[in-house]
C-alpha cells in the first residue's frame, strides 16, 4: 500500500509541475519583485517595497529582523527609520503620515500632511509635521512633547537639527522668516516682507540666506547673521561673472559656513534671425556638429569675507565625469574640485583636438585655478580628486601605469611603476579604446597616506608618501583562481583590522564573501547565486550590503536564475536568512540555467547560457535561439523579469514558450567584429548540436543594435539558421560611418574606438567596412528575417534597416520589416507588446511548425531573372 501511495505522490507531483503554465502578456503587469531594502540604526528592523503589488502599486514591508513582528501598507513614500530605531515614518496615499511603533500594534495616523522630515540634535530626535493648513508641529521624540507654530508655508532646519528657519505667511503680500532654537524653544523674527524664496542655512544654523523675486528685475539677495546682522540685510554682492550669465538660485553653505556654492544661468536666447530659407550651415571648421539647446547652467561662489559672487566654472565646464565615481569618492567638505572641459565631442579625441579633455583644479576657498592636464593629454578622462582634495590621480595608457600629483606639492610620481597587473577593463578588453578605460579606483584610507587600486582581479595597496613598497592585499589569489575580489564598502569607511571583500568567480560565476584580516584571506561564503556581481556589467547593477549604522546586521539581495531576489539579513555572510518570501516565478512554466563551454569557429574557448524551460524533457527535441551582444555568461544567476521585449528578446517568455535559448560570450577580434560573432555562435551551435534534445534543423538567431548588426552579418554568411530576428541593427558599415547620432556626434568614433570595433578610418582600410557590411552579401541569404527598425531611431539611423530591407525585397529575400510609430531605438508599452508577439508567433511557424500567422505569407517572391546591361530596357519598352 506504501509503494502505491508513493507512486500515486510521484506521478501527482509530475503532473502538477507538468501542468504550470507558459508566461503570457498578463504576467507582465502583474509580476512581483521584493526591491529597495533598509535596515534600522540597531539592526532590528527592515522594510522592502513588493513592486507591482498590487499590480501597478507597490506594498511596503517593515518587519523584524528576527521574524516576530511584521506590517504592510500600501506604499506611497520610503519608509524612515528613527534614529533611535523606535518608530517607522511614512507618508501615505492619502496625504496621511503615518507612524509605527516598531514592534507592535500601536500606529499613529496624521491628516493633512503637506511635508514632514525627521532630523537629529545632538541625541535627541525630531520630528517636524508641516500640514496642508500652513500649522508645523515639531515633536520631540525623545520626551513626546510637541510644539506647534501656524502660518508656517515652509521650513528649514540647521545641519546639526539645533535651529527651524519658519517661512510664514502673515497675509496677502506679507512674510516673515522666524528661527526657532530647540534647544529652549526661543524664536526671533529675522525678516519681514515679499516673499522669500529659496532659503538655505549653513551647517550651525547661524547663517542663512535667501532671495526676494521682483518682477522684470533681477532677483535681491538677502543675508541673516545671528551674532552679527541680528535681522537679515539686504546684500549687493559684487558680480564677477560671465556677462551672458545671471544669478540663478542658492545651492549650499560651505562645510565652514565661510563661502555659499550659487548657480548662474543663461538668460533664454534671442530669437532667430530671419531665415526664409531655413538654411543649416555647418562648415569645416565647426567644433561641434550639433548645437546644444540646453540651458547653460554655471557654478559660482559667494565668498562672504569680500561680499563677492565669483564664477567658478566655465561654460564648457564640468564637475560630473566618470572617473570621479567610485565608493567613497563624494565629499560635500572637499576644498576642492576638479573641473573637465572638452569643446567637441569626446567621440572625436583621436584626431579632433578640440576633443580633448582638459582638467582644471579650482581651490574653493579662494576661487583660484590650476590646469592639470597638458596639451594634447589624452589621459585626462582618468583624472581622478582624492575626496579630502590632498591627491589627484591618473592613469597613463601609453605606460600602462597610475601616477599621483600631490597637490600640495605639485609633484607627480608614477606609484605603480614595476607591478605587473592588468589595470584596464576586463568587460570591454576587445575595444580600440580598451588601453584607455582603467578601472575604478579602490578608493583611499582615511587620512589619504593610502591609495587602493583595483586590477582585473585583485586589490593593491599604494603607499601615497613613498615610505612603503606596494602590496598585493589579496595576494594574487583572485587572479590565480578566476575571482573578481573588491571592497564591501569604501575604503575611507574601513574600521578594525577584518575588511570583507565581495567576490566573483569569473570561471563558474559563483558569488560571495571574502574577509581580510591581517593580510590573510578566508572565503565567507561562495553561490552559485548572485548577490553583488562583478563590477563591471551592462546587465545590472552592483548591489552592496546594506549596514546597520550601529550593529553588525546587513541586508543583501540575493537571487539565481530560476529564484527571484529576495532580501536576506546576515551577520557574519556566512549564513544568510530571508526576510522576504516572493516567488511570482512558481506560479509559472519558469527556466532554468546551465554554464556550457564549447570553442569557436577558429579555435577560441568561451562560454555561454543555456536556458531551458523548467518542464525541460531530455526525451524531446528543442528548438533553440542564440541570443548574443557581447560577453553575457556572468549573468548565469541573473534573475530576468519577464517583460515585452523592447528591441533584446525577453529570454523568461521565450523559454516558457518551448524555446531554448543560448546566449555566448562573443570576444572579439579588433577589425572583425562580424567575423568574430560568426565563429563564436557556429562554434556554440556545432557545441549544442551535440545535445540529444536539440534540434539541429530549427536553430534561430536573435539580436538587438550591435546585437541586430551580428544576426544580419550571421545570416549573410550561412544558411545553417532556420529564422532570425534582427532589430535596430547596422547593415552597411560605409554609410553609417559618417551619419550623426541623435545627440550630435559623428557615428566615426564607434567604429574607430569604441563598440563597433573597426579601429580604423574608413580611409584608412576601407577593406573592413566592406567585409563588416552585411548588405553588400543580401543575395547569399537563405534565412527568413523578422526585421524591426524604427523611424525615431536616435542611435542607429533607420537607413541602414532600409537598405536592408530595401535589398532582400529585391533579391526576393523572406523578410518582414516591422517599424512603430513613434518609437526609437528600444519600443516601449503597446508597440513592445505588439513586437513581442510577431517575435514568437514568428519562431513559433520556423522553428515549432506552429499554423502560419495571418500577417506572414507562404507564397515566394517572383522576380524576373535578366542577363545585359539593355535586357531591363527591352523589358520597360514592350
Amino acid at each position: 500500500m506504501k509503494r502505491y501511495l508513493a507512486i500515486f505522490v510521484l506521478l501527482f507531483s509530475v503532473s502538477t509541475h507538468a501542468q504550470k503554465r507558459p508566461l503570457n502578456d498578463t504576467d507582465f503587469t502583474t509580476w512581483n519583485l521584493a526591491l529597495n531594502p533598509k535596515i534600522s540604526d540597531n539592526g532590528r528592523y527592515a522594510s522592502f517595497y513588493i513592486y507591482n503589488q498590487p499590480p501597478g502599486q507597490a506594498t511596503q514591508v517593515i518587519q523584524a529582523i528576527d521574524h516576530s513582528w511584521k506590517k504592510e501598507l500600501l506604499a506611497f513614500q520610503p519608509v524612515a527609520f528613527t534614529a533611535d530605531s523606535k518608530l517607522a515614518v511614512t507618508k501615505l496615499t492619502d496625504n496621511h503620515l503615518l507612524l509605527v511603533t516598531l514592534g507592535t500594534s500601536k500606529e499613529e495616523k496624521i491628516a493633512s500632511v503637506k511635508k514632514f522630515s525627521l532630523f537629529q540634535q545632538t541625541d535627541t530626535g525630531w520630528l517636524a509635521i508641516q500640514k496642508t493648513d500652513n500649522h508645523l508641529e515639531v515633536r520631540n521624540l525623545t520626551s513626546g512633547k510637541a510644539y506647534h507654530y501656524d502660518q508656517v508655508t515652509d521650513y528649514v532646519t540647521s545641519g546639526n537639527g539645533h535651529l527651524l528657519f519658519l517661512k510664514c505667511k502673515t497675509d496677502t503680500n506679507t512674510y516673515t522668516i522666524r528661527t526657532v532654537d530647540l534647544s529652549d524653544h526661543n524664536t526671533r523674527e529675522i525678516y519681514t516682507g515679499k516673499e522669500p524664496v529659496n532659503i538655505i542655512t549653513d551647517e550651525k544654523g547661524t547663517q542663512c540666506v535667501f532671495m526676494t523675486v521682483n518682477k522684470e528685475q533681477a532677483p535681491s539677495c538677502w543675508y541673516y547673521h545671528r551674532d552679527q546682522t541680528g535681522k537679515a540685510i539686504m546684500a549687493t554682492p559684487r558680480m564677477q561673472i560671465n556677462d551672458r550669465l545671471t544669478f540663478s538660485n542658492f545651492d549650499r553653505f560651505s562645510s565652514d559656513g565661510s563661502f555659499i556654492f550659487c548657480t548662474l544661468t543663461a538668460p533664454k536666447p534671442a530669437p532667430d534671425t530671419p531665415n526664409p530659407a531655413k538654411l543649416h550651415l555647418r562648415t569645416f571648421l565647426d567644433t561641434k556638429l550639433h548645437d546644444n539647446n540646453e540651458p547653460l547652467r554655471c557654478q559660482a561662489i559667494w565668498y562672504l569675507h569680500n561680499n563677492t559672487i565669483l564664477q567658478t566654472q566655465d561654460n564648457d565646464e564640468s564637475t560630473f565625469y566618470m572617473a570621479a565615481y567610485y565608493p567613497g569618492s563624494y565629499n560635500p567638505h572637499n576644498n576642492y574640485q576638479l573641473l573637465d572641459k572638452t569643446l567637441a565631442h569626446k567621440g572625436e579625441w583621436n584626431w579632433n583636438e578640440a576633443a580633448l579633455s582638459s582638467r582644471t583644479l579650482v581651490n574653493l576657498t579662494d576661487g583660484s585655478r590650476k590646469m592639470i592636464t597638458t596639451a594634447g593629454d589624452r589621459n585626462s578622462a582618468s583624472y581622478t580628486l582624492s575626496p579630502q582634495g590632498r591627491w589627484i590621480t591618473y592613469f597613463d595608457a601609453e605606460q600602462q601605469n597610475y601616477f599621483s600629483y600631490n597637490i600640495a606639492t605639485s609633484e607627480r610620481k608614477n606609484i605603480t611603476a614595476g607591478i605587473s597587473a592588468n589595470w584596464t577593463t576586463y568587460d570591454n578588453d576587445d575595444i580600440p579604446f580598451a588601453p584607455y578605460l582603467n578601472l575604478p579606483l579602490g578608493g583611499f584610507n582615511k587620512d589619504e597616506t593610502i591609495l587602493y587600486l583595483c586590477d582585473q582581479y585583485d586589490i593593491y595597496q599604494i603607499d601615497l608618501t613613498g615610505k612603503s613598497a606596494p602590496v598585493n592585499i589579496t595576494g594574487g589569489y583572485g587572479k590565480t583562481n578566476n575571482i573578481v575580489f573588491r571592497f564591501a564598502f569604501p575604503a575611507n569607511e574601513h574600521t578594525g583590522k577584518s575588511i570583507l571583500l565581495t567576490a566573483f568567480n569569473r570561471a563558474t560565476k559563483e558569488d560571495g564573501f571574502y574577509e581580510l584580516t591581517n593580510g590573510k584571506l578566508r572565503k565567507l561564503s561562495m553561490e552559485p547565486a548572485l548577490i553583488t556581481g562583478p563590477e563591471e556589467s551592462k546587465y545590472f547593477m552592483r548591489a552592496a550590503p546594506v549596514k546597520a549604522k550601529n550593529a553588525a546586521v546587513y541586508l543583501v539581495q540575493k537571487m539565481d536564475a530560476s529564484s527571484a531576489p529576495n532580501i536576506y539579513v546576515t551577520r557574519d555572510f556566512v549564513h544568510f536568512d530571508a526576510i522576504s518570501d516572493v516567488h511570482p516565478e512558481r506560479q509559472v512554466n519558469w527556466l532554468t540555467t546551465e554554464l556550457v563551454n564549447f570553442k569557436t569557429r577558429d579555435g577560441k574557448a568561451a562560454q555561454g547560457i543555456l536556458y531551458k524551460p523548467e518542464n525541460f524533457d531530455p526525451q524531446k527535441k528543442y528548438p533553440v535561439i542564440f541570443y548574443y551582444y557581447e560577453k553575457i555568461s556572468e549573468c548565469l544567476h541573473l534573475y530576468i523579469r519577464p517583460e515585452p521585449s523592447m528591441g533584446p528578446m525577453n529570454i523568461p517568455y521565450f523559454v516558457s514558450n518551448g524555446f531554448l535559448v543560448f546566449t555566448p560570450d562573443v570576444h572579439f577580434e579588433i577589425g572583425y567584429p562580424g567575423r568574430s560573432s560568426l565563429n563564436t555562435v557556429m562554434g556554440a551551435a556545432d557545441r549544442l548540436v551535440q545535445l540529444p534534445y536539440v534540434d539541429s534543423t530549427r536553430m534561430g538567431l536573435q539580436g538587438h543594435s550591435f546585437g541586430g548588426f551580428q544576426t544580419n552579418y550571421i545570416i549573410t554568411h550561412t544558411g545553417r539558421f532556420a529564422a532570425a530576428c534582427s532589430a535596430a541593427g547596422f547593415t552597411n558599415f560605409v554609410s553609417a560611418y559618417g551619419s550623426i547620432i541623435g545627440s550630435g556626434y559623428s557615428r566615426q568614433g564607434q567604429y574607430e574606438l569604441y563598440r563597433d570595433r573597426i579601429g580604423a578610418s574608413l580611409w584608412d582600410r576601407p577593406d573592413l567596412y566592406l567585409e563588416n557590411s552585411p548588405v553588400f552579401n543580401i543575395d547569399k541569404i537563405q534565412t527568413p528575417l523578422l526585421l524591426m527598425h524604427n523611424m525615431d531611431d536616435g542611435d542607429v539611423p533607420v537607413g541602414q534597416g532600409i537598405e536592408f530591407f530595401t535589398g532582400m525585397r529585391r533579391m526576393g529575400k523572406v523578410v518582414y520589416f516591422l517599424q512603430y510609430e513613434g518609437q526609437g531605438h528600444s519600443i516601449f508599452d503597446k508597440p513592445a507588446l505588439d513586437y513581442n508577439t510577431r517575435m514568437l508567433e514568428f519562431f513559433s511557424y520556423y522553428l515549432k511548425g506552429a499554423p502560419l500567422p495571418a500577417w506572414m505569407t507562404s507564397k515566394q517572391a517572383n522576380i524576373l531573372k535578366v542577363t545585359g546591361t539593355k535586357a531591363p530596357l527591352r523589358l520597360l519598352t514592350k
